[in-house]
This record gives structure tokens, C-alpha cells and sequence, in this order.
């Protein structure tokens, strides 16, 4: 460090103005190294973006991307949510400004997993926005897979937000995607099948009948299945204002295919429409992973639908 600080004294009759701070900067990403291979990574994230603002200045984008990077990892160790996220969107901006899209999107994804699992309910919302960053990256240098892995965190979060619009938006666009592919079009179903529950969870049961019927004509394997009939029962019984025929619906389906806890809670949101209250938003799930069938402990937990 005691170098890069004199490397940044150094004055020459010869020009050469930004030597100074890639000779700093080389000298701040050695200390940073050292400080982090000793475990000391609160002095290591200083050291990294000591490098990265000296490679700013020497007009080395890329490396001072770099190097904000690998202090957002040091931040990380220390679990300091604002230091990491901080330096992570520094990286993402950078990189996004030099066209480099793979990474702006690797690190928005890393930014917006710091916030989720950061325990700052606060912070989802900027994770959604981060999580719609790297989306928009990913589509830009067609990694449809990776796109699609951000886009479900963003449909389960807006969801766990009760911004069902939103989640709704997302859902669709996984089933639709999942239809252009031999080995994912299975899986759209599920995809069109939370999209509908959101539709009801807002209220909006003409939009809810609609989908149906338009995912029907977009996936004829749906038609007949067990999410495809649950779906005609939560519509009926949502127009009926029924809370006996969602309680009903829910405990069918779950005699084929057991409720996972996200599910239950968002069958919960839409009995609560008929009941002639505004859908209560969803208690955060934001630090756990969405499982696609409970496990048995997680179902003796389970809230009673009936």
C-alpha cells in the first residue's frame, strides 16, 4: 500500500500522467491479494478499490472493473451487504458501459443475490431491479437459459412483494420460452399455472379466464392436466367468491401433487380475495430457495387452506 501511495507522488518532465496510477494500481491489486490470502478483507476491499479508482483515472475501464469486482468479493466475506453491492454495481455499470454484456450480466446477478439474501426485506426491490438488469443482458448475447434463471427469481420475488403484475408478466414469459424448447416445454405448465394464480391473486378474474384459455391454445399438454383443472376450479370459485370452493380446489390438487410452501401461501392470498379483502401480500420467501414439491417436514408447517 505504502508504494501505490508513493507510485502516486512520482512526477515526470516527460508527460506520462497516467504511469503513476497504473504503477498504484498494480501495487493496490497486489496488496488487496495479500490482505484477502490473509484473511483480512476489510483491508483487502479498501486495497481493491484503491486499484480500481486508480485504474479509472489511467482510463483502464475494464481492469478497474476488475478490481471493483474483487472488492465486492472481499465486502462479501465480511457480509457487508453495502460495501459488496456497492462495489458490484460500480463492476455491472462499467462493464455494461464498455459493451461487455456476459459480464455487466454476471455481475448484476451477483448484485442483485448479495441484496436478496442480504436479510434487508428493504433491498428486494432493488434485487428485482438488479435480477431485470441482467436479464436484459443476458438476452442481449441470446443466453436464453441464464435469462430465464433470473427471470424466475423475478417472478417468485415480485410475487413474495404482491407486485403480482409483475410476477405474472414474468411467469408468462418463462412458459412461453419454455415452448420453444423440446426439453423445457414441459415444464410451462407450471409456469403458465403461477401466472394464473397471480392474475386471481390481484383480482382480476377476466384476465385470470383469458390466460386460461390462451395457454390452452399455446400448450395443448395442458389441457386435462392437474394444474390446468386447478386453475378452472380457483377461476370458478374466485367469480363465485367462494372461500370453500379455493379451499376445496387447493386440497384436490394437493391429494396428486402435494403444495409446496410458496404455493400454499399464494392459494392463501387468493382465499383472501373472496373474502372481500385486498390480496395480503405473501410473507417474504426471499432467503429460501422455491422448491418444486415440499418436503414432508416443510408440509407439516404448512398453513390449513380449509
Amino acid at each position: 500500500m505504502a508504494k501505490g501511495e508513493k507510485a502516486l507522488t512520482k512526477f515526470s518532465f516527460f508527460g506520462g500522467g497516467t504511469a503513476k496510477f497504473e504503477d498504484a494500481a498494480e501495487c493496490f491489486n497486489d496488496a488487496g491479494k495479500q490482505f484477502v490470502m490473509g484473511k483480512a478483507y476489510g483491508e483487502g476491499a479498501s486495497a481493491y478499490r484503491r486499484a480500481a479508482d486508480c485504474h479509472l483515472k489511467a482510463k483502464s475501464e475494464f481492469d478497474a472493473a476488475s478490481s471493483y469486482g474483487k472488492a465486492g468479493e472481499a465486502f462479501q466475506k465480511l457480509d457487508d451487504v453495502s460495501g459488496c453491492s456497492a462495489c458490484f454495481r460500480e463492476a455491472a455499470a462499467i462493464y455494461g458501459g464498455m459493451g461487455k454484456c456476459s459480464m455487466a450480466a454476471n455481475m448484476s446477478k451477483k448484485l442483485a443475490e448479495v441484496l436478496e439474501n442480504g436479510g434487508d426485506p428493504a433491498e428486494l426491490p432493488n434485487a428485482i431491479e438488479a435480477y431485470g438488469a441482467a436479464i436484459d443482458y443476458y438476452d442481449g448475447e441470446n443466453q436464453p437459459m441464464r435469462a430465464n434463471g433470473c427471470r424466475e427469481k423475478v417472478a417468485f420475488l415480485s410475487a413474495t412483494l404482491g407486485a403480482y403484475d409483475d410476477a405474472l408478466a414474468a411467469f408468462d414469459a418463462l412458459g412461453r420460452s419454455c415452448l420453444g424448447s423440446n426439453l423445457g416445454k414441459f415444464n410451462a405448465k407450471k409456469w403458465f399455472t403461477n401466472a394464473i394464480l397471480c392474475a386471481l391473486a390481484r383480482e382480476d378474474v377476466v384476465k385470470a379466464k383469458n390466460a386460461l384459455a390462451e395457454y390452452a391454445n399455446l400448450d395443448y399438454s395442458f389441457v386435462g392436466t392437474r394444474e390446468h383443472m386447478l386453475c378452472e376450479q380457483l377461476t370458478a370459485a374466485c367469480e363465485a367468491s367462494s372461500e370453500e370452493g379455493v379451499a376445496t380446489a387447493a386440497a384436490e390438487y394437493d391429494k396428486i401433487k402435494r403444495l409446496d410452501p410458496w404455493m400454499t401461501k399464494l392459494l392463501l392470498a387468493i382465499k383472501g380475495t373472496c373474502e372481500g379483502m385486498d390480496a395480503p401480500p405473501m410473507p417474504s420467501v426471499a432467503d429460501e430457495d422455491v422448491p418444486d414439491a415440499p418436503d414432508e417436514d416443510d408440509a407439516e408447517d404448512l398453513p390449513d387452506l380449509t
